[in-house]
């Protein structure tokens, strides 16, 4: 069986991130009247910024290199400006960290930076392998908890008789958080598994070339 590359897994994480921008501008409408600047740059912006960098990583090494800039300034720090502003004002919605002061996300986004910051400048080293690998561990609880909610709940509307009006909050929401999860891992994972980096994260003109 062929294994997936690391240009697979973005391409992946890229579709999952815009599919979570989506599912937040939906989720959090009603907070868009009271909240607009919070909302937006504390989980839709973001979102939309790491579907970039997935897509960018997908493109190949000078355009991932970028985008990790980017992505670190304002997907990471910026982000966590906005979580802390947020916490004061007890605004409180879901970000593709997780819920807003929770010690894994801040974990997330330590470990993240660090990932970011060895993709843009030295991608071959083992540290962006070692970060990767940090990342998927920090991003398993995470992953296996929406995984078991969507199946609990699941099971819930086929023989508990839920209220359709549940439908949201109870499976489309874990739902889709566990295709996050589950695209961030698959990344992750990848990443950590190309010690070379290069079958992954050349350009696709190269790697269609016989």
């Amino acid at each position: 069986m062929r294994s997936v590359t690391l240009a697979q897994a973005a391409l992946f994480a890229a579709a999952a991130m815009a599919l979570l921008a989506g599912f937040s501008l939906a989720d959090n409408f009603a907070l868009l009247h009271s909240a607009p600047a919070l909302v937006l740059m504390g989980s839709i912006v973001p979102s939309v910024i790491w579907a970039g960098f997935f897509f960018a990583v997908y493109r190949g090494p000078s355009s991932a290199r970028a985008a990790a800039w980017i992505t670190l300034v304002f997907a990471v720090l910026l982000e966590a400006v906005v979580v802390c502003i947020r916490f004061q004002r007890s605004v409180n919605y879901w970000t593709p960290f997780g819920n807003a002061l929770s010690l894994s996300g801040w974990l997330l986004r330590l470990a993240w930076a660090a990932f970011l910051i060895s993709l843009a400048l030295a991608p071959d080293r083992p540290w962006r392998r070692r970060s990767a690998l940090l990342l998927a561990i920090l991003s398993a609880p995470s992953a296996l908890s929406a995984a078991y909610d969507t199946f609990n709940n699941a099971i819930g509307f086929l023989f508990d008789n839920l209220p359709a009006e549940a439908l949201w909050r109870a499976l489309i929401t874990p739902g889709i958080r566990s295709i996050y999860w589950l695209s961030q891992i698959a990344f992750l994972w990848t990443a950590w598994g190309k010690p070379e980096g290069r079958n992954a994260m050349e350009p696709k003109s190269s790697r269609l070339a016989p």
